[in-house]
């Protein structure tokens, strides 16, 4: 059977590029939540996956409004409907930006193919370097509900998010390709150390979302699916941007099963080491805050914030700032929790400041340094915490923390310094 679709994605098909996987599941996606205005960065065939995961959405969606107005008779489907689907029509569009500089790729091909399929009218080509765009143009894509990033490097794809992040709808879903990567690293045994090469581990970028996720009440999820079968251009990553909707409820797992008519005997399941956070747990969220906190601009944009609730515009004009670089500092507020928006106007979160009080571990003291290499960096290992990032400390006061480990701290304060556990210079001491 002639198959026009697959014969698109057979021309614009790289496989080195190693989206085999990610382009239908990038279609499904499309289809699964019906985004109103898709952003990609880096265009290929998984620009026509995507363009026929919207004309499929687009496709069910008038369909799904025939049947909740009664224009077609299909009752079960009708039972799963939300009303709110029929009050306007369902128009995607998808904005490729890509400056068609990298050779080997099908960008060049990619509009052809969709006048081709008839999918142009939902296609916006930007031929242009993501990082030229200015902040207004931007802007003026509005809120984005989906976004694809397959261009360019860690620190590019860094970059990518810093700007789209802020500009991400509350529901919105962010996908990257390659969360994994090959590389050479260290490990560490009792014997010594020695290296491992081509070990598949977490990119930087993963591991750096996955920490920001960690904290109580983390405005985004995270989910790293990977393809175990290749050690390069590997998997997807996807976050998902929390809407103010799915703040924790604060109420314990069993009670709300009781409310919905459930069973209250079942207990909640504990997939981490840690348990739950409970509804009053003070955790330390200090961390978060203050790296929000660090940027001046945002400090004034939350100030004005604490002084007088106002929308963006107003908060803009009583600063003397351009609108998108208040709306960029309000969004990386609210994903701190600092502030919410409610009612078009921006307010301060004052609960945010109860979690915010930072406790220190305390380790028990130990009897003896273990002598052994291994069993020592392990220990060793377990003193960083005592530490906060970003802080240089004097020798009297890392004397002062150490001494409740062990006596010797001299020491401690030596082997640290010698496992590069710590870094040590002009009489001051700091966690890397």
């Amino acid at each position: 059977m002639h198959d026009p679709a697959g014969e698109a994605l057979s021309a614009l098909a790289r496989p080195g590029m190693g989206t085999e996987n990610a382009g239908p599941a990038l279609r499904v996606l499309a289809r699964m939540l019906r985004p109103r205005t898709v952003v990609e960065v880096g265009a290929g065939s998984s620009t026509l996956h995507l363009l026929l995961g919207l004309r499929d959405a687009r496709s069910e969606a008038a369909e799904d409004r025939r049947i909740v107005r009664g224009e077609v008779s299909a009752d079960e489907r009708a039972s799963v409907l939300h009303p709110r689907s029929v009050l306007d029509d369902y128009a995607p569009r998808l904005l490729v930006v890509d400056d068609l500089s990298v050779p080997g790729t099908s960008a060049h091909q990619v509009r052809e193919a969709a006048c081709s399929l008839g999918l142009d009218d939902m296609l916006t080509f930007i031929d242009r370097d993501f990082f030229d765009l200015a902040d207004h143009e931007l802007d003026a894509w509005g809120q984005l509900d989906f976004v694809w990033l397959d261009a360019g490097t860690q620190a590019d794809d860094a970059g990518f998010l810093t700007s789209l992040w802020p500009r991400v709808a509350p529901g919105g879903t962010v996908v990257l390709h390659e969360p994994f990567l090959a590389t050479t690293v260290e490990t560490h045994t009792e014997h010594g150390s020695g290296r491992t090469a081509c070990r598949v581990v977490p990119t930087p970028l993963l591991q750096e979302l996955r920490r920001q996720a960690a904290v109580p009440d983390g405005a985004f999820d995270v989910l790293a699916l990977g393809e175990p079968h290749k050690h390069r251009q590997t998997g997807l990553l996807l976050l998902r941007k929390r809407g103010r909707w799915e703040l924790d409820r604060g109420v314990p797992f069993p009670e709300e099963l009781k409310a919905l008519g459930e069973t209250d005997s079942a207990e909640a399941p504990r997939l981490g080491s840690a348990p739950a956070r409970a509804a009053d747990d003070t955790a330390d969220a200090a961390g978060g805050i203050l790296a929000v906190l660090a940027d001046d601009t945002r400090r004034t944009v939350y100030s004005a914030v604490v002084l007088r609730a106002d929308t963006t515009q107003g908060i803009a004009e009583r600063l003397g700032m351009a609108p998108g670089r208040c709306a960029k500092s309000l969004a990386a507020l609210e994903q701190a929790g600092l502030v919410a928006y409610a009612e078009k106007l921006w307010s301060p979160v004052n609960e945010v400041w109860r979690h915010a009080a930072p406790r220190r571990p305390r380790p028990r003291p130990q009897a003896s340094i273990p002598s052994k290499q291994g069993k020592r960096r392990a220990f060793l290992e377990g003193l960083v915490p005592l530490f906060a990032l970003e802080r240089r400390y004097p020798e009297a006061e890392v004397n002062d923390i150490l001494r409740e480990v062990h006596p010797d701290v001299a020491a401690l304060r030596r082997y640290l310094v010698e496992e590069r556990l710590l870094m040590r210079a002009d009489g001051q001491y700091w966690r890397p």
